[in-house]
């Protein structure tokens, strides 16, 4: 059994546990051993508003991440659990929970009639499983019309559809000809379920979804329904859009590629732009043949170009990319606008770089900047035609850009493929889990009203309220809080500008997360899942590691490794209890470290 199926048992024994009835729709043959789909289950209406609260509980309690939650019909709930395996690939289960089944907004089977009969299932050497399923006949029309309104009908679905037709054939035939009243459309059903041949039933499959919605018209509570679902999706697109930036040699093609195999699965389609979204013209692009052959273009010239690539931004924004997002689709840029200020040579732009800077504002941001880097003396071996000069300032200009981003992580291209997508995957992951938990409070525990109160203002910084609140709370927090902090008792909290601050971190109070030294800008990142008790403090650019708990009144001036124990003074317990020096995490487990900003690489010239 792979890692999905251990997964997935885990899912059924706790919604078990939680004395919630459900049932496994579809073709649950080779479950839990192999897993080749989403994960599809009906739950009663009541169970189904607490599945958002049950699966994040169940990914915290099991160390996962919650990365998508989506209604992707209005009594249905898409949720993605994602998690690396022992050697850094990502994994991946998804389960989507029901309580009535509908269709485009069409309710074909109550959750009653889902989950009533429902019985026992066993494997192949008649050991019981921890799943219930539907009854046959239920099972067979859930399928099959699933199957026709996505017009996709294999052999292997076939397969399964005759079996449960002849677990039942009398009720099944009942429940379908329900749904297609008209004997040419059922007699066809029902002969290809009897001899198990289909393709009649393939060839027929537009027709029959035109019966099938026929029988299922829209009442206009339901279509009001499925609009306000709709429009709620377009407005909070589920899906995502990554910019990789990088000098010349670090790497961005490949690190692209295997990116985007290793996150498809959390997205429902995936696309990759070079540059700009082209939709006003494909154009040969500036890295075609040699890029910096060229003589720069008069001011005139560039300003024009630096228009069109604008208008091109902005055009592509709400004709490709925002559609792609809000259908659940992952967009990769393999360089962005902003390249153009890190290396105008490259576009042969002459013009004040402050107009370029003007027009960057002006232009939609991707969701995560992923920044490579390495020495100089890498990229220049890898790509010979520059000079060691030219990568050392390509490379100190894309730092300098990664520091003034919002949500850029810089990746170490000089390791590993196989390393640097785990690290991108990491930060893409992390971004998601965020998103869910500022979208869906449920998928959060709760924070008291006064630390609700703190945070907002401390976030959106009020002229006025928000100084008059932290003076309130004799609270200073300066950081950037990607998704909120627990705060049981939000007072005398203070927390540095330059900190990053993960998931389901909770802070007591009287807590300091800064820097250690007077003049020194820099500050720790605090992965998710850290426990920071009262009056402790954490000092310098430290990095403490997923789910490690910090006691009360703690000195922490060094890393922490992740599921480890600080009490008193820099002294670290092993997740078992004994004390231990060993600090390393291991390789092939990357945290979230690399999500502290970068240092200027100018700061020490000023």
């Amino acid at each position: 059994m792979d890692e999905r199926g251990y997964v997935a048992q885990a899912l059924f024994a706790r919604l078990a546990e939680r004395d919630i009835e459900f049932c496994v729709l579809g073709d649950v043959r080779d479950y839990p051993e192999r897993i080749t789909s989403d994960l599809d289950l009906a739950v009663s209406q009541r169970d189904f508003e607490q599945m958002p609260r049950t699966i994040s509980q169940f990914c915290r309690d099991f160390g996962l991440r919650l990365v998508q939650l989506l209604r992707h019909e209005r009594t249905a709930c898409y949720f993605v659990i994602a998690w690396q395996d022992s050697v850094g690939r990502l994994r991946y289960l998804q389960p989507d929970f029901c309580s009535d089944y509908c269709r485009a907004g069409r309710r074909l089977l109550s959750a009653e009639e889902l989950l009533w009969g429902r019985r026992a299932t066993v494997d192949a050497q008649g050991e019981p499983r921890n799943f219930a399923v539907p009854a046959a006949d239920v099972q067979f029309i859930y399928y099959l019309t699933k199957k026709i309104d996505k017009q996709e009908l294999d052999d292997a679905h076939g397969e399964y559809l005759s079996q449960q037709w002849h677990a039942d054939p009398d009720s099944a035939l009942r429940r379908m000809i329900g749904f297609w009243p008209e004997l040419p459309d059922n007699g066809l059903i029902a002969q290809a379920a009897t001899h198990n041949q289909w393709g009649g039933v393939r060839a027929a499959l537009p027709q029959l979804r035109r019966a099938l919605r026929r029988s299922r018209r829209l009442s206009p509570t339901e279509a009001l329904s499925e609009a306000a679902r709709l429009l709620q999706r377009a407005l909070r697109p589920t899906g995502m859009t990554i910019a990789f930036v990088g000098a010349d040699g670090s790497g961005k093609s490949s690190a692209i590629e295997r990116t985007v195999s290793e996150l498809a699965p959390a997205f429902r389609r995936t696309r990759v732009f070079h540059l700009r979204p082209r939709l006003l013209g494909a154009g040969r692009g500036a890295a075609a043949g040699a890029p910096y052959g060229e003589p720069p273009r008069g001011a005139a010239a560039s300003l024009a170009k630096l228009a069109f690539f604008v208008a091109d931004y902005l055009a592509g924004y709400a004709l490709l990319l925002r559609p792609l997002t809000t259908r659940s689709g992952l967009a990769v840029f393999d360089r962005y606008f902003h390249d153009l200020l890190a290396d105008p040579w490259r576009y042969r732009y002459s013009a004040p770089l402050g107009a370029a800077r003007a027009a960057a504002r002006a232009v939609p941001q991707p969701d995560l900047w992923v920044v490579l880097d390495a020495p100089a003396a890498v990229l220049q071996s890898r790509k010979q035609e520059m000079t060691l000069d030219e990568s050392e300032r390509q490379r100190r200009a894309y730092l300098g850009l990664a520091v003034r981003l919002d949500d850029a992580v810089v990746i170490d291209a000089a390791r590993g493929l196989h390393t640097v997508t785990a690290h991108v995957g990491q930060a893409a992951l992390a971004w998601l889990e965020r998103r869910v938990e500022r979208r869906y409070p449920a998928a959060r525990a709760a924070n008291p009203t006064g630390a609700r109160v703190l945070q907002f203002f401390c976030r959106h910084k009020v002229p006025v309220l928000s100084k008059l609140v932290r003076v309130l709370f004799n609270s200073d927090i300066f950081c950037r809080m990607r998704s909120p902090i627990l705060m049981p008792h939000p007072y005398g909290i203070v927390i540095h500008s330059k900190s990053v601050v993960g998931s389901r971190v909770t802070v007591m109070q009287q807590v300091t997360i800064g820097s250690k030294d007077p003049g020194e800008n820099v500050a720790p990142v605090i992965e998710s899942d850290v426990y920071i008790g009262a009056g402790a403090k954490v000092l310098g650019a430290v990095r403490v590691g997923r789910g490690a708990v910090i006691g009360a009144n703690a000195v922490v001036t060094r890393d922490v490794p992740s599921y480890c124990t600080v009490v008193g003074a820099n002294r670290i317990l092993h997740k078992f209890g004994v004390p231990g020096a060993e600090q390393e995490t291991g390789a092939g487990s990357p945290g979230e470290a690399e999500l502290r900003a970068p240092a200027d690489p100018y700061a020490q010239e000023s």
